[in-house]
C-alpha cells in the first residue's frame, strides 16, 4: 500500500496563509479519507470522502483558513477501509503564528548548490565546497536547521553548461555529469562526496526538514521535448533512489526562466507543455508532491497571459531578484501583486527566492549584508515562504569544519542567528 501526504506550505506559517492539505492512497482496500485538525483541546473534521482518481491513486486536496487555528496543531490524515478500519494514518505538525502578513519574517529555507554552476561566480567558495565530505554536508544541514531554515532546494543534480538554442544534445548526446551515483550517465562531478543527496536527505529526515531535489541540468532555459524526456528519465531514477526519504518534499526544475517567459522561439508554448507533461509523469509516483519553479521577476506583465496558463501546471512559483528590477519595469510591489493574482487564480503558491549575495567587480559572489536582507524580509512580507539563494558559500556556522567563502560568511551566520533569536 502507498499512502502519502503533504501540507503546503510546511510549518511554520502565519494566520494570514491559507494551508493546502494533500493526501493520496493507492490500495485495493481503500474506501475513503478522513482528514482532521486538532490542537489538543479542539478537534475538527476537515474532509471525509474518497477523493478523485488518478491511475491507481485516490487523492484529495483541500485548503483551510488558518486564522482560527493559531498555535501548535496536528493535521491527522487517515486512509480507511470499507468497514471504517484505519488502513494507515499520518500526522503533520503545523505551527500557525499570529501575524498581520503571510511571511513569517524570516528565511524559511535556502537553495543548496552542491558546487556552483559558474566558476567565476563561485570563485570564493567552489574550491572549498569541492572538498565537502558526507559529514560536512550533514553538518551544513544541521547548521541550516539551527537557523530555522527547514526547506532545502538542491540546485541541480547534474552539471551541463549548455544553453537553449545553442546545443546539439539530440544529435551529439548528453554529456552532463551527475552529483550522485547515477546509472543513467557515466559522468561524475569531481567532488569529494560520492552521494551528497543521500547525505543531505538522511539528516533532513532526522530533523523533520523538507527537500526539493533539483531535476536538471539538461540545458539552461530549455523546455523542449528533448529536455522533457531527459527530465522524466532523471526524475524516475531520483524517485527510485531517494523517494523513500520522509524529507523528499517536492520537485524543483533547475532550468530557470525569465519573468516575461520569452527566451528563444516557442518558449512560452514549450514551457507550458513541459510542466503539464512533467506534472502528470511525477504524479504516478505520488500525486501530492509539489513542483517548484524559480523565475526571475523581470517584466512579468509582458508574459502575463502565458503565466496564467503556466501557473495551472505549477504548484509553487518562487521568483527572485526584486531588488535588481529595471526602472522601466513595474515596481516590485506591482509585480508581486500580479504574481499573487496569477497564483490565486490558478491555485499555485507564491514563495520568494531572496538573493543573499552581491557581485564583486570580477563577478564573484560574496555575502549580502544581513541588514539588507532583513529590510527585504520586512518589505516583501506577502510571500508564504521566503527562501534564500544560497546557503553554501554565503553562510557558515563558526563551528563548521570547512567554511567556503571565508570569514564574511561566518559573520553573516552569526548576525542572522541573532536576528532569528529576537523574533522567536
Amino acid at each position: 500500500m502507498n499512502f502519502d501526504c503533504t501540507i503546503i506550505p510546511p510549518s511554520p506559517i502565519t494566520t494570514q496563509t491559507p494551508l493546502e492539505i494533500r493526501a493520496a492512497c493507492c490500495a485495493k482496500s481503500f474506501a475513503k479519507f478522513v482528514i482532521s485538525i486538532t490542537n489538543g483541546t479542539r478537534n475538527q473534521i476537515l474532509f471525509e470522502g474518497n477523493g478523485e482518481k488518478f491511475l491507481d491513486w485516490s487523492n484529495v486536496a483541500l485548503r483551510i483558513n488558518t486564522s482560527e487555528w493559531r498555535g501548535d496543531n496536528t493535521i491527522i490524515l487517515q486512509a480507511l477501509a470499507s468497514d471504517n478500519q484505519i488502513i494507515q494514518e499520518q500526522r503533520r505538525k503545523i505551527q500557525i503564528v499570529e501575524s498581520f502578513s503571510r511571511s513569517t519574517g524570516k528565511l524559511d529555507g535556502a537553495w543548496c548548490g552542491l558546487y556552483h554552476w559558474s566558476e567565476s561566480e563561485g570563485k570564493l567558495w567552489n574550491p572549498v565546497i569541492k572538498q565537502f565530505t558526507t559529514a560536512d554536508w550533514q553538518q551544513l544541514i544541521r547548521d541550516m536547521h539551527a537557523l530555522d531554515m527547514n526547506v532545502v532546494v538542491l540546485q541541480e543534480l547534474f552539471r551541463n553548461e549548455e544553453y537553449f538554442g545553442k546545443h546539439d544534445i539530440p544529435n551529439s548526446g548528453y554529456s552532463g555529469r551527475a552529483f550522485y551515483p547515477s546509472a543513467l550517465y557515466p559522468g561524475r562531478m569531481d567532488i569529494a562526496c560520492s552521494d551528497p543527496v543521500e547525505a543531505i536527505m538522511t539528516v533532513a529526515d532526522e530533523l523533520g526538514m523538507h527537500v526539493f531535489p533539483g531535476i536538471g541540468m539538461y540545458a539552461w532555459f530549455d523546455f523542449t521535448p528533448g529536455s522533457l524526456a531527459w527530465h522524466k528519465q532523471v526524475a524516475k531514477e531520483i524517485w527510485q533512489r531517494y523517494g523513500h526519504h520522509s524529507s523528499f518534499y517536492g520537485w524543483y526544475i533547475s532550468e530557470e526562466v525569465f519573468g516575461d517567459l520569452d527566451y528563444g522561439a516557442n518558449t512560452k508554448h514549450n514551457i507550458i507543455e513541459f510542466f503539464r507533461s512533467f506534472k502528470q509523469f511525477k504524479n504516478q509516483f505520488s500525486p501530492v508532491k509539489p513542483v517548484l519553479l524559480a523565475p526571475n521577476c523581470f517584466y512579468v506583465r509582458r508574459g502575463e497571459a502565458a503565466w496564467r496558463d503556466l501557473a495551472k501546471e505549477l504548484d509553487i512559483i518562487c521568483p527572485f531578484a526584486f531588488h535588481r528590477m529595471d526602472a522601466e519595469d513595474d515596481s516590485p510591489e506591482d509585480t508581486i501583486a500580479l504574481l499573487q493574482d496569477i497564483c490565486d487564480q490558478s491555485g499555485a503558491h507564491l514563495w520568494l527566492d531572496m538573493e543573499s549575495f552581491l557581485f564583486n567587480p570580477d563577478m564573484s559572489l560574496f555575502p549580502r549584508p544581513v541588514a539588507d536582507m532583513i529590510l527585504e524580509l520586512h518589505r516583501f512580507n506577502t510571500f508564504e515562504k521566503i527562501l534564500c539563494y544560497q546557503f553554501p558559500g554565503l553562510m557558515n556556522s563558526p563551528t563548521a569544519r570547512l567554511q567556503p567563502g571565508g570569514p564574511a560568511t561566518v559573520d553573516n551566520f552569526v548576525k542572522y542567528q541573532e536576528y532569528v533569536k529576537k523574533i522567536y
